[in-house]
């Protein structure tokens, strides 16, 4: 597209061009001088000019070079096209590269400061704007909390329907926002952003991406979504010891802010619990109120703060969190399925160390439930009691928070037990794969999967239960072999033959084919999927036969005559397991458990789509192999022989050992197959064929973790249960997990400043590597319900021993700090430092000294050129000059000059008579196409003027000779001037150029 421009600087060559009416000689007509000043006049009254009243310069120009185009043919019209592209030039002409429309970026708040009516009414007025586009109009959406995501580009017919980038809403980040929207917009087309928020940035100032978008001619405009904050009165913080000793009484405070003299009550709970009331009038500003409190059991302890105050218009932020934690020293954490104890803990208590014992499936394992612990050991439990967030919480509570962990044999625990592709499968010392050279049985599994339309819905992530089940089949078939077979049908109203049964030669082929399974709607129909699944084991040469039936726990429909069916199938010998996504509750969840008991299989229910790749290859395995190795009667009477390693020496004194030579070990009567890792060490092997760990240990992260595969208190202890140093042998192992103390030779400070916490770190002033320049690494856990990624903030030296950090607190709940030093030795170089907490989302903090949310957006519209935006929908009415344009004015530069040349070379070499003459025959000059304009009066010479050359005297033939003219009688024949051949010939010369 091309942009006209009419400089204003055409003013100057209006006299120029009336003056120059003649190469070489000036008119000049007065009357041109009314329409002249008459523009001029125009011009300054009319602001900005409309490109249309530049026009009539055309008449002025074309007047001046009239005389010029009197020549006809090529050569006129190539003077005519010079002309043409200095009047084009001398408008300015630029191409528009962005081409035609607006685009309009919308900033979307999405953080919990934003009124309910406003965050409900979002999507909506998002769409709205969406509809309101033109031809060539585009429109994109950034959304924002703590930090900003880009939910769609620009997109000229895309509608909003649902959010798919989640952003944490405990923030307000607009700074960040407004770059990315930046970063979205195209620099060649105009745009705006329009900002929907209420303003309350709690980020860096915007003030600066305001700045940016102004610097970019991208204009901010806003529509305000304001909060009521008049009259609010918030609990402040709550100042508590980091560290007490069990019954030592302490104090703390609570700090309350209100902007109007208000009564309330002020409710203290400890874990929960009650323990103080006080009714007081809050005056506007800081009140603080004291409190005194002792505790008697260790470990951390919550506190949290509820004030109660009429008309407030924020009750968000009356609440308030804190964390005591009372040093009883390191404790042991174990947890049974039933919370009984047995040998394990009476041999712990027999070492004095301090044990609590609990049950698997009840215990919350959360960070702040975890922090009296040192060390926690998983004595035979099954992975399925524990669950996918909870083995993240304790892989955190491992690499993140320097705790150790045992996990100790039975038929529950470790492969057999499900936690194969667990989150602790990274986390444990051996490896529980299922090695081809100790296959001893082959099969055949035909997949089922539910692929109707609940399964589209997508989880955390942005993947669809669909993607998780394609996921957990997958891992499925990467278990098998070449002498296995596989077949996978997908099931809705009818039952879809994805991969037919096949030997596994290529796992990833048949994976490709998996992996692209989608829900297509309806319903599942049980009947219909176990009878495609039987039909395609019925081809299979495998001894064992097994199904995979996936299905939604709460869908499951047309169970049609299933129980004839699968007798039919325990005659076959093929066996049925149901994988159910839901929980036992739900409508169809007895169906699914009857199918798994007829069918002889196992039936496992999780409400948790990420665990379904670890179902599926918990069921795989238990049909393909048996993990758990038993002892033969026959062969192995004692039980299965193992051998204690030097290499034990590492974790400590483990009793046999003599000498630096392995010694032999207690039998056992059975344990969990599995192979040592590379990192890892092993302390004990067996003495079989599998030559397999039984206690296996290594560092990972900051913790420490240990396995023990035999059963230690159960029926397939065997001797080891009844030997001497069975007490040692697993105190030893403790131990090792509890590891030192803390050095003493580091001091760590944590203090809340307002969403953001300052960390001061004192070292040793006489430490040995002082003057190094090497400083500690300062690890930050975040608090959350699942396993949270570790921020490790920059440290700056403030004096010679002493370091300092900030880092921001986006997220509810206890920051943990800890202090590593690399150049220590192992799980001895880090040090716990205190717990710092936010007590409410940042979002509904007193905004104290901060402008409101109305200024900053009006001063960020402002600074950028942008408006107050009531109705959003006139956006599009109101296109800035923001395109990227690009001169053309090299170009007709380079037009000009090749006509000009190609002009005087036709001229000087005679190119165009060479041409066929009839072609150009008859045709107007140029000149000639101009309107007649009356004849402007030639100016009074200033100097004399040359006598004009004698006009050469025309040849005539004697029978033609004219007629004298009479005269009269008195006049005088004049004088016939001398001939001047030079002034003839120059002016030849002169009318050929003309």
């Amino acid at each position: 597209m091309i942009q006209l421009q009419f400089p204003e600087f055409l003013l100057l060559a209006i006299p120029l061009a009336l003056a120059c009416q003649r190469w070489g000689s000036f008119r000049f007509d007065w009357r041109w001088l009314v329409p002249v000043a008459a523009w001029i006049l125009f011009v300054l009254i009319w602001q900005p000019v409309p490109w249309w009243a530049h026009l009539w310069l055309i008449v002025p120009i074309l007047v001046s070079v009239r005389h010029w185009l009197r020549e006809t043919g090529v050569t006129g019209g190539i003077r005519l096209a010079l002309v043409a592209l200095l009047l084009l030039a001398l408008t300015g002409p630029e191409w528009n590269l962005g081409g035609r429309g607006l685009d309009v970026v919308i900033v979307a708040d999405r953080s919990r400061s934003m009124p309910p009516e406003g965050a409900r009414h979002l999507q909506e007025l998002i769409r709205n704007i969406e509809t309101a586009r033109g031809t060539g109009d585009r429109v994109g959406i950034v959304t924002f909390g703590t930090e900003a995501a880009v939910e769609r580009g620009l997109s000229a017919d895309a509608l909003l329907e649902n959010y798919t980038r989640e952003v944490p809403p405990d923030g307000s980040d607009l700074h960040d926002a407004l770059l990315t929207a930046l970063r979205v917009i195209d620099p060649n087309r105009p745009a705006r952003v329009v900002v929907l928020s209420d303003g309350e940035a709690n980020g860096p100032p915007p003030i600066s991406a305001a700045r940016r978008a102004r610097e970019r001619n991208v204009p901010i405009d806003f529509r305000i979504f304001e909060r009521q904050r008049v009259g609010d009165a918030a609990v402040r913080s709550i100042s508590l010891p980091e560290t007490v000793a069990p019954r030592e009484p302490f104090q703390f405070s609570v700090e309350v802010s209100a902007d109007r003299d208000v009564a309330g009550t002020l409710t203290v709970l400890r874990d929960g619990r009650p323990i103080a009331k006080r009714e007081a009038t809050f005056f506007v500003g800081n009140n603080r109120l004291s409190f005194r409190d002792l505790i008697e059991q260790p470990g951390m302890h919550n506190y949290s703060v509820r004030l109660d105050v009429p008309d407030d218009p924020l009750d968000e932020n009356n609440t308030g969190l804190g964390l005591v934690r009372v040093d009883a020293g390191p404790r042991v954490l174990v947890l049974t399925d039933d919370g009984s104890e047995g040998n394990l803990v009476r041999a712990l208590r027999g070492a004095r160390l301090p044990v609590d014992v609990g049950v698997v499936g009840e215990h919350p394992l959360t960070q702040d439930s975890l922090d009296p612990y040192r060390a926690v050991v998983l004595e035979n439990v099954a992975a399925s009691k524990l669950g996918r967030v909870k083995m993240e919480r304790l892989g955190q509570f491992v690499e993140d928070l320097g705790g150790g962990l045992l996990m100790t044999g039975g038929m529950r625990s470790f492969g057999q037990g499900g936690y194969y592709n667990s989150p602790l499968d990274d986390v444990l010392p051996v490896s529980m794969e299922m090695r081809e050279e100790h296959r001893k049985t082959r099969v055949a599994i035909a997949v089922a999967l539910d692929r109707s339309g609940s399964m589209a819905v997508p989880v955390a992530g942005g993947a669809t239960k669909m993607d998780l089940a394609n996921l957990g089949t997958a891992e499925c078939v990467r278990l098998l072999s070449s002498g296995d077979s596989v077949a996978v049908i997908a099931v809705d109203s009818s039952p879809h033959v994805i991969q037919p049964l096949t030997p596994v030669h290529d796992a990833e082929a048949i994976n490709s084919k998996v992996l692209k399974i989608e829900s297509l709607g309806g319903g599942i129909f049980v009947y219909e999927a176990l009878v495609a699944a039987g039909e395609e084991l019925m081809k299979a040469d495998q001894a064992t036969k097994h199904v995979i039936l996936f299905s939604d726990a709460a869908d499951s429909e047309e169970p049609g005559s299933y129980r004839a069916l699968l007798e039919q199938y325990r005659d076959a010998g093929i066996t049925v397991s149901v994988i159910g996504l839901g929980s036992d509750a739900d409508a169809d969840a007895g169906l699914l458990k009857d199918i798994a008991q007829r069918g002889e299989g196992n039936i496992m229910f999780t409400t948790d789509p990420q665990e379904l790749p670890r179902l599926f290859t918990e069921d795989t395995m238990s049909i393909a192999r048996n993990s758990f190795i038993e002892k033969d009667p026959e062969t192995q009477p004692a039980g299965i022989p193992a051998a204690l390693l030097p290499d034990s020496r590492l974790m400590g004194n483990l009793p046999g050992i003599e000498g630096g030579e392995a010694r032999s070990f207690p039998a056992s009567d059975g344990y969990n197959l599995s192979y040592l890792k590379p990192d890892a060490t092993a302390a004990v092997i067996s003495q079989d064929e599998y030559q397999a760990p039984w206690s296996a240990f290594w560092y990972r992260g900051l913790g420490r973790v240990a396995a023990i595969t035999v059963e230690v208190d159960g029926q397939y202890s065997g001797t080891f249960g009844r030997w001497d140093g069975y007490d040692d042998f697993l105190v030893t192992h403790l131990r090792w997990l509890l590891g030192s103390e803390s050095p003493d030779d580091v001091f760590v400070d944590v203090q809340r400043e307002g969403q953001d916490a300052s960390v001061t770190i004192e070292l040793d002033p006489d430490r040995p590597d002082k003057g190094s320049g090497e400083s500690p690494q300062l690890i930050i856990v975040p608090p959350g319900q699942e396993r949270t990624e570790p921020i490790t903030p920059d440290l700056t030296w403030i004096g010679p021993d002493t370091l300092q950090a900030r880092f921001p607190m986006d997220r509810v709940g206890s920051y943990r700090t800890l202090v590593v030093d690399e150049n220590k030795p192992r799980n001895r170089g880090f040090t716990r430092g205190p717990a710092v907490t936010l007590p409410y989302s940042p979002e509904f903090a007193p905004r104290d000294g901060l402008p409101s949310g109305a200024e900053t957006l009006e001063e960020m519209a402002s600074l950028s050129g942008g408006i107050a935006r009531t109705n959003v929908l006139e956006v599009f009415d109101d296109p800035p000059r923001t395109a990227s344009t690009r001169s053309m004015l090299p170009w007709l530069f380079a037009a000009g000059i090749v006509l000009l040349l190609l002009e005087i070379a036709g001229r000087r070499l005679s190119l165009w008579e060479r041409l066929p003459q009839p072609q150009w025959e008859g045709l107007p000059s140029p000149a000639g196409w101009l309107p007649r304009l009356p004849r402007m009066r030639r100016m009074p010479s200033l100097r004399r003027r040359r006598a004009a050359p004698a006009e050469p005297q025309p040849t005539v033939t004697p029978d033609h000779q004219p007629a004298p003219s009479p005269r009269p009688a008195t006049e005088t024949k004049p004088k016939k001037p001398a001939v001047d051949v030079y002034a003839q010939a120059k002016h030849r010369a002169k009318k050929r150029t003309r």
